[in-house]
């Protein structure tokens, strides 16, 4: 430690002669920092209290050549905070909550010193909620089994290669048993983590502290899991399932995600960081459809199921108070708000209409070639064109056949004619173009068939201004452990607001999901992310959004730049 020093000086005032100490400087001609000990590994066996500490060291090289300690008089940074945390004196105290690598940093008077920190979890954990029925079935000394068609059991959710966001709020790993097990141990494993979860049950789900451990450990590398099967009947034998690697991005979607959910026959409030969605509106039992949210998030426009029509509503999200009543009627099936927020477009039945937000006033509508009809709308984030499923054969608000994507330019109230970016025909139906936050690109749906349960329903991606399409393949059509399966109606493309590295799409798709839905059928909410540096497939597997009600149709994902219901 370092030695105080004093400089005494008198101090004359008004004839009175005064002793005062000054403290001398304990940095003083500091030349240069070091930290000890150099590049060090910290391994926790085991995420229960008390966490690992580990002493780090400053020391101080001075201009007399002496060195001391000054671990006190630094300060001290970590680059990755979710490895833990420094005191002020230099103790580290891991958090048990994610494991990676870091940079430690020490500085002071400009002068800086650095070393790399690695932190390995290296630990086992028994599932409190269904333990295995025995101990030590996974004794690491047993015959290990790889191949065996019976017993071996299947990781079936998530799939090879999903990618999640750093926010998610859960993930529930889900197996195929294997005849005859019954424990089984999912195994986490990178060059920073070597977990192990032992469980009685078909399915494990992360939630809570291990969500967030796996999510922040995910951001040194790709995770690979692997799945294995015991019986406590006949123990010594382990057997070895399939391996799938998963990735964790530091990015996050941001913002609220709304969509339709029959168990309440209305709007829910949901997201990829939520376990459960509340319902947003109405507050009756009353049947609203089909939402669009604009685009700073203030507005929600949505179809009023007023048997026989349905009708335009719009609410204004931070006080849920109606704005646009749905009387007078303005048949609705479906809509989107100008960037300014002034304006909504509505579509029904083939026919656009514009409207003013502020009371509802019509501002006519938007002329369309002879014998051509357009739905599903959006506007683009620069307000100088709307993107819409055009076709030759009139659509119901439900159903359009061999649409085309166009897109129609817009100037201060000026329409201009269509511009075709994806053409359709009796076998090519595309239709629920979405623009991209930044404008850049379509995502939209190819089906063979018409729209209304389509189930070749699949994802593709062109540029906004016309070009090649790109298929989202894995997005569309992986499951479980199969590449390509079909006929999954995968459908309602939506963007996160987000602007990272990765972008995300939410859509709704039939597929099944893990063990929890084996062959569903029923519409469920997915999300997918999107590498814009690919030049090929950009999209990785899919995974379940976790705030849904798996027992009813969840449908139409709206993502809103900003969340003003809370």
């Amino acid at each position: 430690m370092t030695r105080a020093h004093t400089v005494l000086l008198l101090v004359l005032a008004a004839g009175c002669t005064e002793r005062i100490e000054l403290a001398r400087d304990p940095l003083e001609n500091l030349i240069a920092l070091d930290l000890s000990p150099a590049e060090p590994t910290i391994k926790i066996t085991d995420l229960a209290l008390p966490h690992h500490t580990l002493q780090f060291t400053a020391i101080g090289t001075f201009a007399d050549g002496s060195q001391r300690d000054v671990s006190p008089l630094v300060a001290w940074t970590l680059d990755n905070g979710a490895l833990g945390a420094f005191d002020a004196r230099g103790l580290f105290t891991a958090s048990h909550a994610a494991a990676g690598y870091a940079t430690v940093a020490i500085e002071s008077r400009g002068l800086t010193a650095t070393t790399p920190l690695t932190v390995i979890i290296d630990a086992t954990v028994i599932d409190a909620a269904f333990p295995p029925p025995a101990a030590d079935l996974f004794d690491p000394n047993f015959a290990y089994v790889s191949g065996d068609a019976t017993r071996a059991p299947t990781l079936i959710y998530p799939a090879d290669g999903t990618v999640f966001p750093q926010n998610i709020a859960s993930t529930l790993f889900q197996l195929q048993t294997g005849t005859g097990n019954d424990a089984y141990r999912v195994v986490f494993d990178s060059e920073v983590i070597h977990l192990a979860v032992e469980t009685g049950a078909d399915r494990w789900q992360a939630d809570g502290t291990m969500q967030r451990l796996l999510a922040a450990t995910g951001i040194a590398g790709p995770i690979r899991t692997e799945v294995q099967a015991a019986a406590s009947a006949t123990p010594g034998t382990i057997y070895v399932g399939n391996r799938i690697t998963m990735e964790f991005t530091p990015d996050s979607p941001g913002g609220p995600l709304y969509f339709w959910s029959a168990a309440t026959n209305g709007i829910m409030r949901g997201g990829v960081e939520v376990p459960t969605a509340g319902k947003l509106y109405p507050p009756s039992t009353t049947c609203v459809g089909c939402h669009a949210v604009s685009r700073d998030g203030s507005e929600m426009a949505m179809g009023y199921d007023d048997p026989p029509a349905t009708d335009l509503l719009t609410i204004d999200l931070g006080s849920l108070q109606t704005k646009i009543m749905p009387t007078p009627a303005r048949p609705m099936g479906w809509a989107t708000y100008s960037p300014d927020g002034t304006k909504v477009l509505v579509a029904d039945n083939g026919l656009l209409r514009l409207y003013a937000t502020d009371n509802g006033g019509a501002l006519g509508g938007v002329p369309l070639p002879p014998m051509k009809f357009a739905t599903h709308p959006d506007w683009s984030p620069d307000g100088a064109s709307i993107v819409v499923a055009l076709t030759g054969q009139a659509p119901t608000n439900l159903d359009v056949k061999a649409a085309s994507i166009a897109r129609i330019p817009y100037n201060d109230g000026a329409w201009g004619p269509p511009q075709i970016i994806v053409s359709g025909s009796a076998t090519s139906n595309n239709y629920f173009p979405k623009w991209s936050p930044d404008g850049s690109t379509l995502a939209y749906v190819h089906a063979t068939t018409s729209s209304q349960g389509a189930l070749t329903a699949e994802l593709m991606i062109v540029p906004g201004s016309g070009g090649t399409s790109r298929r989202l393949r894995l997005a569309s059509h992986r499951v479980g452990t199969a590449d390509d399966v079909p006929d999954l109606a995968t459908t309602m493309p939506s963007w996160a607001p987000h602007d990272g590295k990765r972008s995300w799409l939410a859509f709704v798709s039939v597929r099944p999901y893990g063990a929890v839905l084996p062959t569903s059928g029923r519409g469920q909410i997915w999300v997918t992310s999107l590498d814009p540096s690919s030049t090929g497939d950009p999209s990785s597997a899919a995974f379940w959004l976790p705030c849904q009600d798996t027992t009813v149709l969840n449908n139409t994902p709206v993502w809103s730049t900003s969340d003003l219901t809370q």
